[in-house]
Protein backbone atom coordinates (compact mmCIF):
# COMPACT_ATOMS: atom_id res chain seq x y z
CA UNK A 1 0.00 0.00 0.00
CA UNK A 2 0.98 3.33 -0.88
CA UNK A 3 2.38 5.49 2.46
CA UNK A 4 0.84 8.46 0.76
CA UNK A 5 -2.59 9.60 -0.11
CA UNK A 6 -2.82 11.16 -4.01
CA UNK A 7 -2.14 14.70 -3.87
CA UNK A 8 -3.28 15.59 -7.85
CA UNK A 9 -5.98 17.87 -6.28
CA UNK A 10 -3.54 20.14 -5.15
CA UNK A 11 -2.78 21.58 -8.83
CA UNK A 12 -6.33 21.46 -9.20
CA UNK A 13 -6.35 24.02 -6.45
CA UNK A 14 -3.42 26.10 -7.48
CA UNK A 15 -4.89 26.74 -10.97
CA UNK A 16 -8.73 27.48 -9.53
CA UNK A 17 -7.26 29.94 -7.11
CA UNK A 18 -5.50 31.80 -9.58
CA UNK A 19 -9.09 32.79 -11.37
CA UNK A 20 -9.78 33.77 -8.20
CA UNK A 21 -6.83 36.36 -7.62
CA UNK A 22 -6.27 37.51 -4.17
CA UNK A 23 -5.42 36.18 -1.27
CA UNK A 24 -7.21 32.38 -1.71
CA UNK A 25 -4.63 32.31 -4.78
CA UNK A 26 -1.51 33.48 -2.25
CA UNK A 27 -2.79 31.30 0.80
CA UNK A 28 -3.10 28.51 -1.38
CA UNK A 29 -0.16 28.81 -2.88
CA UNK A 30 2.21 28.96 -0.07
CA UNK A 31 0.37 26.07 1.59
CA UNK A 32 1.04 23.79 -1.36
CA UNK A 33 4.65 25.19 -0.93
CA UNK A 34 5.12 24.05 2.35
CA UNK A 35 3.40 20.47 1.97
CA UNK A 36 5.86 19.76 -0.45
CA UNK A 37 8.59 20.57 1.43
CA UNK A 38 7.16 18.49 4.82
CA UNK A 39 6.16 20.80 6.53
CA UNK A 40 2.51 19.75 7.07
CA UNK A 41 1.09 21.59 10.09
CA UNK A 42 2.36 25.43 8.37
CA UNK A 43 0.92 24.50 5.25
CA UNK A 44 -2.78 23.55 6.95
CA UNK A 45 -2.46 27.05 8.33
CA UNK A 46 -2.28 28.03 5.51
CA UNK A 47 -5.40 26.18 3.68
CA UNK A 48 -7.12 27.22 6.85
CA UNK A 49 -6.52 30.94 5.81
CA UNK A 50 -7.31 30.46 2.53
CA UNK A 51 -10.63 28.14 3.19
CA UNK A 52 -11.85 31.01 5.13
CA UNK A 53 -12.10 33.53 2.00
CA UNK A 54 -13.00 30.75 -0.31
CA UNK A 55 -15.98 30.20 -1.54
CA UNK A 56 -18.01 27.27 -4.15
CA UNK A 57 -15.62 24.99 -6.07
CA UNK A 58 -12.67 26.39 -4.26
CA UNK A 59 -13.97 25.81 -0.57
CA UNK A 60 -14.32 22.50 -1.44
CA UNK A 61 -11.15 21.98 -2.79
CA UNK A 62 -9.36 23.86 -0.30
CA UNK A 63 -11.04 20.72 2.46
CA UNK A 64 -9.73 18.43 0.66
CA UNK A 65 -5.86 19.98 0.49
CA UNK A 66 -6.80 20.59 4.63
CA UNK A 67 -7.56 16.52 5.20
CA UNK A 68 -4.41 15.81 3.00
CA UNK A 69 -2.00 17.95 5.44
CA UNK A 70 -4.15 16.07 8.65
CA UNK A 71 -3.38 12.61 6.97
CA UNK A 72 0.25 13.63 7.05
CA UNK A 73 0.42 14.23 10.47
CA UNK A 74 -1.17 11.02 11.11
CA UNK A 75 -4.56 12.72 12.48
CA UNK A 76 -6.57 10.52 10.48
CA UNK A 77 -9.78 10.86 12.17
CA UNK A 78 -9.68 15.07 11.50
CA UNK A 79 -8.48 14.14 8.28
CA UNK A 80 -12.11 11.58 7.61
CA UNK A 81 -13.58 14.75 8.81
CA UNK A 82 -12.43 17.40 6.35
CA UNK A 83 -12.94 14.58 3.43
CA UNK A 84 -16.54 14.62 3.79
CA UNK A 85 -16.99 17.94 2.62
CA UNK A 86 -15.20 17.04 -1.27
CA UNK A 87 -17.82 14.57 -1.41
CA UNK A 88 -20.01 16.80 -2.24
CA UNK A 89 -18.28 18.07 -5.51
CA UNK A 90 -19.57 17.23 -8.70
CA UNK A 91 -16.13 16.72 -9.60
CA UNK A 92 -16.07 12.73 -10.05
CA UNK A 93 -11.97 12.94 -10.02
CA UNK A 94 -11.60 14.56 -6.91
CA UNK A 95 -14.61 11.92 -5.48
CA UNK A 96 -12.53 9.52 -6.33
CA UNK A 97 -9.23 10.43 -4.71
CA UNK A 98 -11.61 11.58 -1.51
CA UNK A 99 -12.70 8.07 -1.39
CA UNK A 100 -9.03 6.45 -2.04
CA UNK A 101 -7.84 8.90 0.67
CA UNK A 102 -10.46 8.11 3.35
CA UNK A 103 -10.28 4.95 2.73
CA UNK A 104 -6.36 5.17 3.79
CA UNK A 105 -7.36 6.76 6.99
CA UNK A 106 -9.66 4.09 8.19
CA UNK A 107 -6.95 1.21 7.23
CA UNK A 108 -4.32 2.86 9.15
CA UNK A 109 -7.23 3.49 12.42
CA UNK A 110 -7.84 -0.05 11.59
CA UNK A 111 -4.76 -1.62 11.61
CA UNK A 112 -3.68 0.41 14.89
CA UNK A 113 -6.75 -0.55 16.72
CA UNK A 114 -7.13 -3.84 15.09
CA UNK A 115 -10.48 -2.80 14.22
CA UNK A 116 -12.52 -4.87 12.19
CA UNK A 117 -14.62 -2.45 11.78
CA UNK A 118 -12.34 0.52 10.66
CA UNK A 119 -11.07 -1.96 8.40
CA UNK A 120 -14.06 -2.86 6.78
CA UNK A 121 -15.09 1.16 6.41
CA UNK A 122 -11.50 1.21 4.63
CA UNK A 123 -12.66 -1.58 2.15
CA UNK A 124 -16.07 0.32 1.71
CA UNK A 125 -13.99 3.31 0.38
CA UNK A 126 -11.69 1.86 -2.00
CA UNK A 127 -14.49 -0.17 -3.54
CA UNK A 128 -16.32 3.21 -4.27
CA UNK A 129 -13.43 4.70 -5.31
CA UNK A 130 -12.81 2.03 -8.16
CA UNK A 131 -16.93 2.36 -8.81
CA UNK A 132 -15.76 5.74 -10.09
CA UNK A 133 -12.92 4.96 -11.69
CA UNK A 134 -12.37 1.25 -12.59
CA UNK A 135 -8.96 1.63 -13.83
CA UNK A 136 -7.27 3.16 -10.78
CA UNK A 137 -4.75 0.53 -9.68
CA UNK A 138 -3.30 1.60 -6.55
CA UNK A 139 -7.15 1.79 -5.08
CA UNK A 140 -7.00 -2.23 -6.94
CA UNK A 141 -4.15 -3.01 -4.75
CA UNK A 142 -5.67 -1.18 -1.59
CA UNK A 143 -8.36 -3.03 -1.32
CA UNK A 144 -7.00 -6.49 -1.69
CA UNK A 145 -4.69 -5.53 0.77
CA UNK A 146 -7.52 -4.72 3.12
CA UNK A 147 -9.64 -8.04 2.34
CA UNK A 148 -6.37 -10.18 3.50
CA UNK A 149 -6.36 -8.04 6.85
CA UNK A 150 -10.24 -8.50 7.67
CA UNK A 151 -10.17 -12.17 6.64
CA UNK A 152 -6.66 -12.59 8.58
CA UNK A 153 -8.35 -10.61 11.81
CA UNK A 154 -11.74 -12.60 11.37
CA UNK A 155 -10.14 -15.73 12.06
CA UNK A 156 -8.46 -14.38 15.08
CA UNK A 157 -11.75 -13.25 16.50
CA UNK A 158 -14.06 -15.74 18.39
CA UNK A 159 -17.59 -15.81 17.08
CA UNK A 160 -20.03 -13.89 18.93
CA UNK A 161 -23.59 -15.36 19.55
CA UNK A 162 -26.39 -13.96 18.66
CA UNK A 163 -29.04 -12.66 21.04
CA UNK A 164 -30.76 -15.34 21.01
CA UNK A 165 -28.21 -18.00 21.67
CA UNK A 166 -27.08 -15.81 24.41
CA UNK A 167 -30.56 -15.76 25.88
CA UNK A 168 -31.41 -19.55 25.69
CA UNK A 169 -27.75 -20.21 27.40
CA UNK A 170 -28.67 -17.96 30.35
CA UNK A 171 -32.03 -19.85 30.87
CA UNK A 172 -30.03 -23.02 30.71
CA UNK A 173 -27.56 -21.69 33.13
CA UNK A 174 -30.64 -20.58 35.53
CA UNK A 175 -32.26 -24.16 34.96
CA UNK A 176 -29.04 -25.49 36.01
CA UNK A 177 -28.80 -23.56 39.16
CA UNK A 178 -32.28 -24.32 40.03
CA UNK A 179 -31.96 -27.98 39.32
CA UNK A 180 -28.57 -28.01 41.47
CA UNK A 181 -30.18 -26.10 44.08
CA UNK A 182 -32.55 -28.56 44.73
CA UNK A 183 -30.43 -31.44 44.70
CA UNK A 184 -28.56 -29.68 47.54
CA UNK A 185 -32.00 -29.88 49.95
CA UNK A 186 -32.89 -33.08 49.31
CA UNK A 187 -29.20 -34.55 50.27
CA UNK A 188 -29.56 -31.82 53.27
CA UNK A 189 -33.36 -33.94 54.18
CA UNK A 190 -31.60 -37.13 53.61
CA UNK A 191 -27.93 -36.58 56.15
CA UNK A 192 -28.56 -37.48 59.83
CA UNK A 193 -29.36 -35.39 62.39
CA UNK A 194 -25.65 -33.89 63.92
CA UNK A 195 -27.28 -32.95 67.01
CA UNK A 196 -27.77 -37.03 67.47
CA UNK A 197 -28.95 -39.78 65.54
CA UNK A 198 -31.23 -39.65 63.22
CA UNK A 199 -33.47 -36.64 62.40
CA UNK A 200 -36.95 -36.59 63.92
CA UNK A 201 -40.42 -37.29 61.96
CA UNK A 202 -42.58 -34.28 61.55
CA UNK A 203 -45.50 -35.85 62.33
CA UNK A 204 -47.48 -38.31 61.35
CA UNK A 205 -46.62 -41.22 62.95
CA UNK A 206 -48.46 -43.96 65.03
CA UNK A 207 -50.07 -42.35 68.81
CA UNK A 208 -49.56 -44.90 71.80
CA UNK A 209 -52.26 -47.13 72.09
CA UNK A 210 -55.19 -46.38 74.37
CA UNK A 211 -56.28 -48.31 77.50
CA UNK A 212 -60.07 -49.70 77.79
CA UNK A 213 -61.08 -48.67 81.69
CA UNK A 214 -61.77 -52.22 81.64
CA UNK A 215 -58.38 -52.96 81.26
CA UNK A 216 -56.90 -50.77 83.27
CA UNK A 217 -59.90 -51.99 86.32
CA UNK A 218 -58.13 -55.47 85.86
CA UNK A 219 -54.97 -54.27 86.02
CA UNK A 220 -55.16 -51.88 89.20
CA UNK A 221 -56.85 -54.96 91.19
CA UNK A 222 -53.40 -56.71 90.30
CA UNK A 223 -51.30 -53.97 91.58
CA UNK A 224 -50.18 -52.86 94.72
CA UNK A 225 -50.92 -49.57 96.15
CA UNK A 226 -47.67 -47.64 95.00
CA UNK A 227 -47.72 -49.36 91.52
CA UNK A 228 -52.00 -48.28 91.36
CA UNK A 229 -50.63 -44.79 92.09
CA UNK A 230 -48.01 -44.94 89.39
CA UNK A 231 -50.37 -46.31 86.55
CA UNK A 232 -52.69 -43.81 87.52
CA UNK A 233 -50.49 -40.45 87.26
CA UNK A 234 -49.23 -41.98 83.93
CA UNK A 235 -52.69 -42.33 82.77
CA UNK A 236 -53.64 -38.50 83.58
CA UNK A 237 -50.60 -37.74 81.68
CA UNK A 238 -51.19 -39.98 78.44
CA UNK A 239 -55.04 -38.05 78.42
CA UNK A 240 -53.54 -34.66 78.34
CA UNK A 241 -51.44 -35.18 75.65
CA UNK A 242 -53.70 -37.01 73.57
CA UNK A 243 -55.21 -34.83 70.96
CA UNK A 244 -58.59 -36.15 71.14
CA UNK A 245 -60.79 -38.45 73.40
CA UNK A 246 -62.78 -38.98 76.42
CA UNK A 247 -61.20 -38.17 79.73
CA UNK A 248 -61.28 -41.15 82.44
Amino acid sequence: MKQNPKISGLILIAALSMALGGGVYEKTSEGNQLWLKGKYQEAFAKYTEAISQAKGPAETRLHYNLADSLYKQQQYQEAIKEFEPALASPDQKLKEKTYYNSGNCYFRMGIAQKSLDLLKKAAENYQKALEIDPNDQDAKHNLEVVRRHIKLQSQQQPPQPNPQQQQQGQEQKKDQQAQNQQKQQEQKMAEPNKKGGEQKPQGGGPQPKQLSKEDAERILKSLSEQEKEELKNRMQVQSINQPSGKDW
